[in-house]
């Protein structure tokens, strides 16, 4: 299976206390207003991220996980550009990489395509025997989502995708477990990213009630599950 890159992208995510009320809320207010919005569909997914004991790859920055809607399966090698300097050179490399997997497959069937994110990344590798740490790592937390996404577009060529999720989140081999509303949104262009952030600053104007999470999801699942 290939690995395929994924163009950088950006997004915001925040807490919702009243998913129903806060949803309609959004979807009729004045930001929107402006905007065609076309629903998506509701959808669920699991996902079951990967990492050693002492989460290894996770403290670099990398996020290691599957990703299942019942239809398919993916294997996702995604960096935290928050926790990864990227020098000059680098800026522009995709921070999200992924293969297709079958059902059951194990990730270190997959090492080869894990080796290659890695190293586009970390040209000089982690002084550590990547495959080794593979085979040290197992499933850690898992997340599954009951999702309600809507297309928002405007005249400017702005392009966003806008996901209200019911969470879950477990830590596995554990009774760790806790429950979350959220309001993912993906600006779906990256040419436009000026664009996207003061569409997230309007946002969060006309719906003061949202908490933005600054941490990637897996931080955000240790930081609860802990």
């Amino acid at each position: 299976m290939e690995l395929q890159q994924v163009a950088n992208f950006i997004n915001g995510r925040y807490l919702v206390t009243n998913l129903k009320a806060d949803k309609r809320l959004i979807l009729k207010g004045n930001l929107l207003a402006s905007y065609s919005v076309d629903s998506l569909g509701k959808s669920k997914n699991e996902k079951i991220y990967y990492d050693t004991p002492d989460f290894f790859f996770a403290d670099k920055g990398i996020n290691i996980y599957t990703v299942s809607d019942g239809k398919s399966r993916e294997l996702v090698i995604r960096y935290d550009s928050a926790q990864v300097q990227r020098i000059e050179f680098l800026k522009n490399t995709p921070n999200f990489f992924k293969v297709k997997i079958d059902k059951n497959d194990s990730i270190m069937k997959y090492s080869e395509q894990i080796n290659e994110a890695i190293y586009k990344v970390f040209p000089e590798g982690l002084h550590v025997n990547i495959d080794d740490m593979l085979r040290s790592s197992s499933p850690r937390i898992r997340v599954f989502k009951k999702r309600d996404s809507y297309r928002v577009v405007n005249n400017k060529g702005l392009k966003v995708t806008m996901s209200f999720d019911i969470a879950d989140y477990f830590k596995i081999g554990t009774k760790a477990r806790f429950s979350q509303n959220n309001l993912d949104v993906v600006g779906d262009t990256f040419k436009s990213k000026d664009m996207f952030r003061e569409f997230l600053n309007s946002l969060i104007i006309d719906s003061p009630q949202l908490i933005k999470i600054d941490s990637n999801e897996l931080t955000f699942a240790r930081k609860n599950l802990d």
